[in-house]
């Protein structure tokens, strides 16, 4: 039922945009729409997400955050080995099994990070939006998700089946449970973005800079899938876009 709920939201916001009249800009044809969703966000996150980060991040010590952030990386591991499959990026595979192994068994469930101090298995995330840009496309209109932010047509609609096929969200019966952990990694993730707010806000356009961010953040990274070497300047542009969002930017 959770999962019928969710790709009903999903495919009624894809009929709401195709309805909506295309503006000039092809990375961002349905700007209007994408305005009023950036607003509607950012006063929903200063009234209630904010707020909550705060706290978490005022009573949580950091090394307890950073193991919070360790584990559901690790989680967020089993996607990214069924991806890099999916691309057949066979050494990326193995990397990414062996950390997800060591982390979950000596790394206590993920809570530490052993395979990157210890084994020398660096920290790696594939998704299924890279593998479905890998297997023909690359490009995407820009658009803007109640709640979660900046993303893609192509990635909105690749989250929805990866959170469905690949990750153990779905299996877990419990819904006070389940949202409970989707709540702490929301939470967890805005809380990781409160030191960069004042960059987005020095922005003469908040909504432009972090469009432009995330879509040259993920230009970058589907170059790499392709195979291709990024230019100096889009390897400055996702310095600027890691600096800004992160890798899990949730929403202003």
């Amino acid at each position: 039922m959770r999962q019928f709920a969710r790709w009903l939201t999903v495919a009624s916001l894809f009929l709401l945009v195709s309805c909506i009249p295309k503006g000039t800009n092809p990375d961002d044809p349905y700007e209007a729409i994408n305005r009023k969703t950036h607003q509607f966000n950012k006063k929903l996150d200063g009234i209630l997400l904010k707020p909550i980060a705060v706290v978490y991040k005022v009573v949580l010590p950091k090394p307890v955050r950073a193991s919070i952030n360790n584990a559901y990386d690790n989680i967020n591991m089993i996607p990214s080995v069924g991806n890099d499959l999916l691309q057949a990026d066979w050494r990326w595979a193995i990397k990414d099994f062996w950390r997800f192994f060591f982390n979950s068994t000596f790394g206590v469930a993920g809570l530490f990070d052993i395979a990157s101090t210890r084994f020398g298995l660096p920290p790696h995330s594939n998704d299924l939006g890279l593998t479905f840009a890998k297997w023909g496309n690359p490009s995407s209109p820009y658009i803007v998700l109640p709640l979660l932010g900046p993303s893609t047509i192509r990635d909105a609609m690749a989250d929805m089946f990866e959170y469905a096929i690949m990750t153990p969200y779905p299996y877990i019966k419990n819904n006070a449970i389940l949202y409970s952990l989707l709540g702490v990694r929301y939470v967890d993730l805005r809380s990781q973005f409160l030191d960069k707010e004042a960059l987005i806000k020095e922005a003469l356009d908040p909504y432009s800079f972090v469009r432009d961010a995330y879509l040259q953040h993920r230009n970058y990274k589907i170059q790499l899938v392709l195979g291709k070497n990024p230019d100096d300047a889009t390897t400055n542009a996702n310095s600027e876009a890691d600096k800004t969002l992160g890798t899990d930017y949730v929403g202003e």
